[in-house]
């Protein structure tokens, strides 16, 4: 008689259930869950188990990207963490460009799939943007390009590496999942641990990293700017990431800036709402770092009102508050928890940079909701009011589409 397989999958959100739906029809397979909340099981699904406990016999576990890998109890160290992304990459026909990075990855991602798209090529965005790989596998073929923007809970646990690899850049980001800086950074490596001299990294962070893959060494933006709807210069170093990509690929340098020329940049990501009363509202909801939302005070170059703060990630704040004291902007709402932490070197000053400029003293507003603060900016604002919050939603918002969704509401409803 065959032995049953036993597959642990731990945590059951969006990469759970595509997990589940992908090993409920095979053969002699056994499907355990573990979550630490409690959870609608699938029809007829009798295995789910509360909490992260894994007994020693499974040989292994795939970990969804919510879970810290340190709230795992695994009674056998020889019990293999897996994922997801892994089992995609180890499965897959078509040929894989990973994307990692702490900021840029998902204009870097889709970017690269409107090129392709735009040059002939058969191309699919999955991952941390998308839909789960691994839904794919099912139809796919040779000819197909998956643009996989992955996160560093979707790197962590590689044991495969994609074809072409990027590293957009490292700044300390979800220092609540990792335990400190260096497992994070960790985490993003893995993303060119395993390729072949017969691969490409495409390395543009400023961290010098082994690799046996073709390396492209990419430190600042490309000389000859990009014509784009992107704002910023930042974006400018992101059109340079996707442009050696499509290089790789063999698409002419004039095909890639023609493609980069009509894209549409991504929703929340320095999104403008609306003009209303001489304020227009920005929609930035993606910055949850400091250096995101200085790199969007520097694209709009005159934000008169900003909105700051949120849930705690782990980000070092002291540089990022000494930055804002330098900009012109003259009024700053912030959430709890940490958006007094962000302002606490900005003072009502009349020889500062937004005195100058304004006429009067800088102002700081404490808002306790969406509502406060989209009042407050209509009541003070002279020019753009940009919500780039550098933190985490979690506390006074479901998830970022929810503040999202609530500062436009308000914008609106307000008016």
């Amino acid at each position: 008689m065959t032995q049953s397989k036993k597959i642990a999958i731990i945590g059951f959100g969006l990469e759970g259930k595509a997990l589940y739906k992908y090993f409920k029809n095979q053969p002699n397979t056994e499907i355990h869950i573990f979550d630490e909340n409690e959870i609608d099981a699938p029809e007829n699904l009798t295995k789910v188990h509360k909490g992260l406990n894994i007994p020693k016999d499974f040989d292994v576990a795939y970990k969804t990207p919510g879970i810290p890998t340190s709230k795992l109890q695994l009674a056998s160290k020889d019990t293999k963490i897996s994922s997801l992304t892994n089992l995609f990459l180890e499965k897959t026909k078509g040929k894989v460009i990973g994307i990692t990075g702490t900021k840029g990855k998902g204009t870097i991602t889709t970017l690269t799939d409107h090129i392709l798209s735009n040059n002939g090529f058969k191309s699919v965005v999955v991952g941390n943007i998308g839909i789960p790989a691994i839904e794919y596998l099912k139809e796919e073929n040779e000819d197909t390009f998956y643009i996989y923007e992955m996160s560093s809970f979707q790197c962590e646990h590689l044991n495969k590496s994609p074809h072409v690899a990027v590293l957009n850049n490292i700044f300390p980001d979800h220092l609540n999942h990792h335990k400190n800086l260096e497992e994070y950074k960790k985490a993003k490596y893995k993303i060119t641990e395993f390729q072949t001299s017969e691969d490409y990294f495409i390395n543009a962070s400023d961290i010098n990293i082994k690799t046996k893959a073709q390396q492209i060494k990419l430190i600042e933006a490309r000389s000859s700017k990009f014509e784009t709807k992107l704002l910023g210069e930042y974006n400018q170093r992101n059109c340079s990431v996707a442009f050696e990509v499509a290089k790789i690929l063999g698409i002419p340098e004039e095909k890639i800036r023609e493609a980069i020329k009509t894209y549409e940049p991504l929703p929340l990501r320095l999104e403008k709402i609306e003009e209303v009363n001489g304020i227009t509202f920005y929609d930035d909801s993606l910055a949850t770092i400091p250096e995101a939302t200085l790199g969007s005070i520097q694209a709009l170059e005159n934000v008169n009102t900003i909105i700051l703060g949120g849930s705690d990630k782990g980000s070092p704040l002291e540089d990022f508050a000494k930055e804002l004291t330098k900009t012109s902007i003259q009024n700053f709402i912030i959430f709890p928890t940490n958006g007094k932490e962000m302002v606490k070197y900005v003072k009502n000053d009349p020889n500062s940079k937004a005195s100058k400029i304004i006429g009067q003293g800088r102002q700081i507003f404490e808002a306790n909701s969406m509502e406060e603060a989209v009042k407050f900016a209509y009541q003070n604002t002279k020019g753009i009011c940009l919500m780039s919050t550098a933190a985490a939603s979690f506390g006074l918002f479901k998830n970022y589409k929810d503040r999202s969704e609530q500062y436009q509401y308000w914008i609106k409803k307000l008016k």
